[in-house]
């Protein structure tokens, strides 16, 4: 799916969520809250890059407020790190690894479909300080293009105001990987020395969720 795509997907998503929350009645309000995710980043549509790293994890935190009706905004950051495989320059061994450090602003929408049980659909957009870090690596070199995201996530409360949940989204940075990252002339039996398009990734995982509210005493706190 072309990124053009998924941006619209959402955008309708968010709509149609935003009409269908507002017959809603009886359930707990949307708050101000805190958000972990643990994820998986599965770079996409990047032969050059997927055959020479392997993805560790991405780390995510944002701190969001609602505004009207479900919607809200956020800021928060994150970093993702990839591993460089050891014999994917064969005959050069080499290792290190692939960061991603930035921060974004975000725009939500979220509902609560239980008592107990809320959806999320979301997007953000910022910057992110890419660093190639390797044994073969320039000394300086690194850049910060845009990044932007789209995420789905589905959350069950645990308390009153710790809530868990199962995340989904892509996102992607204006960059595309070259030999020259690696302090190359180009990669060992390939003609290409650069990706043909920007650097995309599925991202799938577990998140938390914390309300900024107090709780009032007895098993319930709404």
């Amino acid at each position: 799916m072309k990124p053009s795509s998924i941006i619209l997907t959402t955008c309708l998503l968010l709509c149609s969520a935003a009409v269908k929350g507002q017959s809603r009645s009886g359930l707990p309000d949307v708050s101000s809250s805190f958000k972990g995710t643990l994820v998986m980043p599965l770079a996409i549509a990047t032969p050059l890059f997927n055959s020479i790293t392997e993805p560790i994890g991405q780390l995510d935190a944002v701190a969001q407020w609602p505004i009207i009706k479900g919607f809200g905004v956020g800021a928060g950051g994150n970093i993702t790190w990839f591993s460089i495989k050891e014999r994917a320059l064969a005959p050069l061994v080499t290792s290190g690894e692939v960061r991603l450090i930035g921060g974004f602003v975000k725009l939500q929408y979220e509902e609560y479909t239980g008592p107990r049980t809320f959806f999320e659909l979301s997007g953000r957009v910022g910057l992110r300080n890419i660093v190639y870090d390797c044994a073969t690596c320039p000394e300086v070199k690194d850049r910060t293009p845009l990044y932007w995201g789209v995420n789905t996530g589905y959350y069950v409360h645990a308390t009153d105001n710790l809530a868990f949940g199962l995340t989904l989204g892509y996102s992607m940075d204006a960059t595309r990987f070259s030999a020259g990252d690696l302090g190359l002339p180009g990669f060992p039996g390939r003609k290409e020395t650069q990706e043909s398009g920007n650097l995309g990734q599925f991202v799938v995982g577990l998140g938390f969720s914390t309300r900024f509210r107090r709780t009032d005493e007895g098993p319930r706190g709404w």
